[in-house]
């Protein structure tokens, strides 16, 4: 019989964020239950959606049956509530166990539970609804600084030229 897999998964959205409070929140909760975590899938920033979309099907491709999947919240897997009950779908027909931290769900591919499946699919929503928030402030805030005459960006010159950088110049 083989051993199940334990994976935590982190990702980030912005240049800003750090993987660094994911990865720590995911080793604390597996110390605290005393799981023993296999690999945790970092995902840093990408424009490219299509790469983030495959390094989390790569880490389900890799969980089978009983395996386990930690994420502090539930919007670190996907950027949609599409995407994110598409992924749970997955995981759920897989029989993979999910841990969400933040929320403090369980879900168990194995077992069916409509509470959780309407939780996940509320919580995934208001998700949703906060990264649009975020989005339409920031866009209000750069609009209002912009009217102001405030320049947007970086100084002039404040990025040093690299060497290997020249065929660009």
């Amino acid at each position: 019989m083989k051993m199940p897999l334990f994976y935590g998964y982190a990702r980030v959205s912005t240049s800003f964020q750090s993987l660094k409070n994911q990865r720590h929140e995911i080793f604390e909760y597996a110390h605290k239950n005393n799981i023993l975590i296999d690999k945790i899938v970092e995902v840093e920033i990408s424009s490219n959606k299509n790469k983030n979309e495959r390094l989390i099907d790569e880490t389900l491709n890799k969980l089978t049956k009983g395996d386990l999947l930690i994420v502090t919240k539930l919007d670190r897997l996907g950027r949609s509530t599409i995407e994110v009950l598409q992924i749970i779908e997955d995981i759920k027909s897989k029989g993979i166990i999910l841990h969400i931290i933040k929320d403090r769900l369980i879900i168990d591919g194995s077992v069916s539970n409509s509470v959780n499946d309407m939780l996940l699919t509320l919580l995934s929503g208001f998700a949703q609804m906060e990264r649009n928030f975020i989005s339409e402030r920031t866009k209000s805030a750069l609009a209002q600084r912009k009217s102001q005459g405030i320049k947007l960006g970086r100084k002039k010159g404040a990025i040093v030229k690299s060497i290997y950088d020249e065929h660009l110049y």
